[in-house]
């Protein structure tokens, strides 16, 4: 008789424990996901510096996952941000690169929520060493011609050149 109380205060204790944690994503699942927004948003401040808000170009491009054109306080189009993700030596690399109306680079941001590049030495590729590299540039990214990849780090840092390219080439698209 024993066990069987037992087994029934563990299976009690299990299904409270299991309403909680549901209980809890309910409560903050909202927040997290307006967390995420905000971070989403910050990056592409970074990669278009001076835009005032943005507008999410709707399409599906191959290799694209999302573009927004940046819009000017009187609701010009002052350029676009363009995200894609990369493979690099960790796994996926976010890459978003801000393209102003003259087709120069204004800059660059490399991570996303799955970013798991080797610490001190693929995660060089978020410094802005190296991500100011790209700044000012007015044409396709390459590796070794136009910007240098990272000593150590050639893997993640070809991989952010690569997902800069595709996403400097999209981004140029929409203002022709």
């Amino acid at each position: 008789m024993k066990k069987k109380q037992d087994w029934l205060i563990l299976g009690a204790i299990a299904i409270i424990a299991a309403l909680l944690l549901a209980g809890t994503n309910l409560i903050t699942k909202d927040r997290i996901a307006e967390q995420a927004l905000l971070a989403q948003h910050a990056s592409r401040l970074v990669a278009l510096p001076g835009a005032a808000n943005f507008e999410e170009v709707k399409e599906e491009a191959e290799g694209i996952d999302n573009c927004y054109a940046g819009l000017a306080a009187d609701g010009s189009v002052m350029g676009y941000v363009t995200q894609t993700t990369a493979k690099g030596y960790g796994g996926d690399i976010e890459v978003m690169v801000g393209v102003d109306a003259n087709g120069i680079i204004t800059g660059l941001t490399a991570g996303g929520s799955n970013f798991s590049e080797t610490a001190g030495v693929g995660t060089r590729v978020q410094e802005e060493a190296f991500t100011s590299t790209f700044i000012g540039l007015d044409a396709t990214p390459v590796a070794g011609d136009n910007v240098e990849t990272l000593s150590g780090a050639t893997i993640s840092s070809k991989a952010v050149i690569g997902g800069a390219a595709v996403a400097y080439d999209h981004a140029v698209g929409h203002l022709e």
